[in-house]
């Protein structure tokens, strides 16, 4: 039981820690004013990074619109996600055998090619940071087994769904997700003068691409901030608790 108390309160420590950070988003939004796509050159400073906030239509780049390589979905960003679905036998240390499922990931691709934020000001280039966009649309969620349509588009782009790998394959899990060429996108990121006029993810600061508004995101951040304090101190206080009522449990 004591393992179990222990997972408690790391389990209550995250809570606390999400919610702290989800704050510090939220307040990181407030204090960054929203600015014209086209304005970010005139507050950029050669000597440091400069925290920006705009809003506008979502463009192809300088390298042209992009296809999605599943779907062929023309866009200006995508993701693609190939997992394989098995199952094996595992013995434990009782020497019982029992079946259990998983799946490993066979591809994972995003595109890192920037696009543009376009409104009336003009526009500016945003390079897509390591997490996904808030909001992609969401183009191909589907399982299939080695033989289909999708698995022949995954050999077309390296991805062999036959892959080898632990267990037997009961199929595979396709999903692939875009944003389209004038999705309205909220970013919050960072422009360093000595690496182009360009919105990049900041080094220190919360990098945020989405398809919702400035306003939604404040209030699901105000919303997950008060559910991870609330939660993790519940779990906390109810751990501390039960340690000290059942001590040698």
């Amino acid at each position: 039981m004591t393992e179990v108390r222990i997972v408690l309160i790391l389990v209550g420590v995250g809570l606390i820690l999400w919610g702290a950070y989800m704050g510090y988003r939220r307040r990181v939004m407030a204090a960054t004013p929203t600015i014209g796509a086209g304005d970010v050159a005139l507050v950029a400073d050669a000597g440091r990074e400069v925290r920006v906030e705009v809003t506008g239509e979502a463009a192809p780049g300088p390298d042209g619109l992009l296809t999605a390589p599943l779907s062929g979905t023309p866009c200006v960003w995508y993701r693609t996600s190939i997992a394989r679905m098995y199952e094996k036998w595992e013995t434990d240390r009782n020497g019982n055998r029992r079946q259990v499922s998983g799946r490993n990931i066979l591809c994972d691709q995003r595109s890192s090619e920037p696009f543009l934020v376009t409104d009336v000001s003009g526009q500016v280039p945003v390079y897509p940071g390591k997490d996904a966009p808030d909001g992609a649309e969401r183009v191909i969620d589907q399982r299939e087994y080695a033989r289909g349509r999708l698995a022949d588009r995954a050999r077309e782009i390296g991805v062999r769904a036959m892959e080898s790998g632990p267990g037997t394959t009961r199929g595979h899990h396709y999903q692939e997700w875009v944003i389209r060429p004038g999705t309205q996108l909220y970013v919050l990121g960072a422009v360093r003068a000595s690496e182009g006029i360009a919105i990049r993810e900041p080094h220190d600061a919360p990098f945020i691409i989405s398809t919702r508004d400035e306003e939604t995101l404040s209030r699901s951040a105000r919303l997950q901030s008060i559910a991870g304090y609330v939660l993790g101190a519940l779990t906390l206080i109810g751990t501390v608790a039960w340690w000290i009522a059942a001590p040698t449990a």
